[in-house]
């Protein structure tokens, strides 16, 4: 795998490298086309000069709200080519949730599914950058007829524009995208990834996995979050690899889609490993063209899972804030329920209230601390302080109760804060509970986790105080 200077570490140019060394070789399969380095490049291109004559400039936010498909990759390219700074929106989010991240983030655009048009439409008025609502029709569907105060275009235009490389100076410390990540006691947070730290994040999990350009990386994620992004497609495109992207996860289809498309690694994320282990088994289990399942958390025995797949099991630890900075070395036994050993640039502490170091197998609180410049968030979009209270002591403080054994081994335990986590995300009980409160009948209400007895997981409760009379 080519080792980039700091300087071409952004996406855009990785892009434009790997279209030059491999053209033709497929980077990007789903159920329905195949398309090459070239030819991504080339789209990228196209939807990066859509977005320039939109009059977007460096620095400015565009918020996608899209499925996935591979619009929402040419998007994701195409804005980092540019400079514009790509602000992905988790498809479920609606109404005051929404408003609050396209405003919080600035954002001068949106991209959205046509499925989701309405969401927008009911928002508009409170809309106060948005200059344009881009709308992406899914092949076969027929165009749906909504009124838009806001004016409106549809994305097919996007590719009659040239594929010409646009220019523009970005450096690798530049702002590429902005994930939105919940918190416990307040509204979800802008985390600010650079390009470097987009880079970074995806060569952790290349070299430390150990992706070859012979395989393909078949993701059912969705591609507004860092996993299918950083963890899967990105990762791939620096080792050369292929990626097969579902539109989401099934588990009627998950092998037929993973035989169908010669997959040989796949990421499982929260629930999708107990619900994989829940499905009885069958003859050919490990007849599969599988040799790494990439999954967060471990499955206790992973051994039992080995065996049923005829597979191997690799993890890992991480945040969209801090990147991945635990993976268990490639020549090492697992021990059970690890989260792998600490990489080589990171600083880890497991430490008390006070930020003391705890000894070996005592449970604290994981703080993490980067070697190399931007591996980690530039901060919290719009929310300074909430920056400077992650970072007190000059440790980002994750959050997450976590042990060490002696021999360098981690463990998670458990979330110090009250948290919601619902298939694979962290739930704001703050932004659950503001929503719930303004129905006209509720006093207060409170949302809170309880836990799935069969995907060991988090479902969400709300309890609630109605107003007297009602």
């Amino acid at each position: 795998m080519i080792d980039y200077a700091k300087s071409d570490r952004t996406i855009g140019k990785i892009l434009s490298d790997k279209a030059k060394r491999i053209p033709d070789k497929i980077f990007i399969t789903t159920h329905t086309a195949q398309v090459t380095y070239g030819e991504v490049d080339r789209t990228a291109n196209r939807f990066a000069n859509a977005f320039l004559s939109l009059g977007l400039q460096k620095g400015d936010k565009v918020s996608t709200l899209l499925n996935n498909c591979l619009e929402h990759i040419y998007c994701w390219f195409g804005l980092g080519k540019i400079g514009v700074v790509d602000v992905p929106l988790n498809t479920a989010y609606k109404g005051q949730i929404l408003e609050y991240m396209i405003n919080n983030s600035d954002s001068d655009a949106i991209v959205v599914d046509q499925e989701y048009l309405e969401r927008i439409q009911f928002l508009q008025a409170g809309l106060k950058r948005i200059k344009k609502v881009i709308v992406y029709t899914p092949p076969g569907a027929a165009p749906v007829d909504v009124s838009m105060q806001l004016p409106t275009m549809n994305i097919t235009e996007f590719f009659s524009f040239p594929d010409t490389a646009p220019e523009c100076d970005i450096h690798y410390s530049d702002l590429a995208t902005i994930i939105y990540t919940s918190g416990t006691t307040g509204p979800s947070k802008g985390v600010m990834m650079s390009h470097a730290q987009c880079y970074a994040f995806s060569e952790q999990v290349a070299k430390n996995i150990g992706i070859r350009p012979d395989d393909i990386n078949y993701t059912c994620l969705p591609l507004f979050h860092v996993n299918a992004r950083c963890m899967c497609t990105y990762p791939c495109m620096l080792a050369e690899a292929g990626v097969a992207v579902a539109p989401r996860f099934s588990l009627s289809r998950f092998w037929e889609d993973i035989r169908q498309f010669k997959a040989t690694i796949f990421n499982g994320l929260g629930a999708i490993t107990p619900l994989i282990l829940s499905s009885p088994p069958q003859p050919n289990d490990a007849d599969n063209p599988i040799r790494l399942a990439f999954m967060v958390p471990l499955p206790d025995p992973y051994e039992d899972f080995e065996k049923r797949f005829g597979l191997k099991v690799t993890t890992t630890y991480g945040m969209t804030e801090i990147s991945l900075p635990t993976f268990p070395p490639l020549e090492e036994k697992m021990p059970k329920k690890t989260c792998g050993k600490c990489i080589d640039g990171y600083d880890l502490r497991i430490v008390d209230e006070y930020d003391e170091e705890l000894p070996v197998g005592q449970i604290g609180e994981l703080i993490v601390r980067d070697k190399q410049p931007y591996t980690m968030l530039s901060g919290y979009y719009n929310m300074p302080e909430k920056t400077l209270e992650a970072y007190r002591n000059l440790w980002y403080h994750t959050g997450d109760a976590m042990y060490k054994d002696k021999n360098g081994w981690y463990y998670f335990v458990d979330r110090i804060k009250d948290a919601i986590r619902r298939r694979g995300e962290n739930i704001s009980s703050f932004e659950v509970e503001s929503v719930v409160n303004t129905h006209p009948a509720i006093l207060e209400s409170a949302a809170f986790a309880v836990k799935d007895p069969v995907l060991t997981e988090d479902e969400v409760m709300i309890t609630v105080v109605v107003k007297p009379g009602m």
